[in-house]
């Protein structure tokens, strides 16, 4: 029978070292409240079982300086003890999920690809009952965010990695509100595309790669609520990520919510667009449902021109003028790539939401493993011109956002690796 004690010891090794291997022995063992005894007793059992390297700093004295190497069956196994000591002790929210199985497609599918099959439908089936403990939070929208957002940034082969992943996985919705895109069939007609569920097992796959540790938000360029695997969608998603789903409301009902909720969605965001009568409509809605009152988050979007609609308003990368905005010029840097991207329901990833023309394309989950897009060259051209306050590549030139609200730690350490 294992120890708990002695893994606990041997997890927080091999966080430190994920982090920082070129931690001393002397600085490691004060950082963990281990003696040096302990410590090298412990390396040394973690080096037995192959789940780190150990070598010595080229040319050093100091005996104790030493460069870790967590090797794959390190990360593995770190994984396994993190998610065995929140099993322990279900504190805060899983950072990190049991293996899935894997499955071996390796579709090559285009850009704009619309006729491909489901080959892994059958592979996810709904959940009857919620198997992920309710992710607690603050529910003001900016600081629900900022939770994942500015005090989550793992790493991966020593890059920062996305923290917010927004999936739009149907390209149609019921409604064409006067300050979205979608109330001109000419910008963004209802093609009413979604996405397989191929894409979304690939996607999980290589989250669970990178060891992400964010959230994934169904919504972009339609209602998710339209699409009709909704909930298989959510189920697999919430084996690699925290899942949100934001809603106009219209398609949701008590059995909906409540599907939604045992497929283990975090947070469902209702957006009401109405009247403040809709307040008591949902509310008695998610009560029937029997969810948490936390689950549904309610949000106020009736108000006309002279309030901005209830929102930040954006000119969408010059496909919008609706409202007092902001001049375009008046903030120069962007954040938006150094934490975030989009995923349409082809697989094509954009920079941001705000890009509802989909003009530049930073690349395809079919055609590239997701860290190689989110760590591409465009990417990295596009991050830091926006981290330095350079918007000038297309759509970025005519983005009136603002861009600096969220993702200020991904950003400085995306500076710190360009000024390196």
């Amino acid at each position: 029978m294992q120890n708990p004690n002695k893994n606990q010891d041997h997890l927080k090794i091999l966080k430190k070292l994920e982090i920082n291997p070129e931690l001393t022995q002397r600085k490691l063992s004060k950082e963990l409240g281990f003696s040096l005894g302990k410590l090298n007793y412990c390396l040394r059992e973690l080096k037995k079982k192959g789940l780190i390297k150990i070598k010595n700093f080229k040319k050093n004295k100091n005996k104790f300086n030493y460069f870790y190497v967590l090797t794959p069956r390190g990360i593995t196994q770190k994984t396994k003890l993190t998610i065995n000591f929140m099993k322990r002790t279900m504190i805060e929210y899983d950072q990190l999920f049991e293996k899935t199985k894997k499955v071996n497609d390796d579709l090559g599918i285009g850009h704009n690809s619309k006729n491909f099959p489901d080959h892994d439908k059958n592979d996810v089936h709904e959940n009857t009952e919620r198997t992920k403990p309710l992710f607690k939070t603050i529910e003001l929208n900016i600081k629900r965010r900022t939770v994942i957002v500015n005090d989550v940034i793992s790493t991966f082969k020593n890059k920062p990695i996305p923290s917010w992943i927004e999936l739009s996985i149907i390209d149609a919705c019921n409604r064409d509100c006067s300050f979205c895109p979608k109330s001109d069939p000419k910008i963004a007609p209802n093609s009413y595309q979604r996405m397989n569920m191929t894409i979304i097992n690939k996607i999980c796959r290589e989250l669970e790669e990178i060891s992400y540790k964010g959230s994934v938000v169904l919504c972009g360029y339609g209602e998710p609520m339209l699409h009709k695997d909704i909930n298989l969608i959510c189920k697999k998603l919430s084996e690699v990520s925290f899942v949100e789903v934001v809603t106009n409301g219209d398609p949701l009902n008590p059995k909906r919510i409540k599907d939604l909720y045992n497929n283990n969605v975090n947070k469902l965001l209702v957006s009401m667009y109405d009247g403040e009568h809709q307040i008591k409509k949902f509310k008695k809605m998610a009560k029937d449902a029997d969810v948490p009152d936390d689950f549904v988050i309610l949000r106020d979007r009736w108000y006309d021109e002279k309030k901005d609609y209830g929102l930040k308003l954006t000119n969408r990368t010059g496909t919008i003028n609706i409202g007092d905005q902001e001049e375009v010029g008046k903030f120069k840097k962007c954040f938006y790539p150094s934490y975030q991207f989009l995923i349409d329901w082809n697989g094509d990833v954009f920079l941001c939401p705000q890009d509802w023309q989909r003009r530049i394309t930073m690349g395809n989950v079919m055609q590239e493993h997701i860290f190689e897009i989110w760590d591409s060259k465009i990417m990295n051209k596009y991050r830091k011109n926006l981290i330095y306050g350079k918007r000038s590549d297309s759509p970025c030139t005519l983005c009136n956002a603002e861009g600096t609200v969220l993702g200020i730690k991904h950003a400085k350490a995306w500076s710190k690796i360009y000024s390196n």
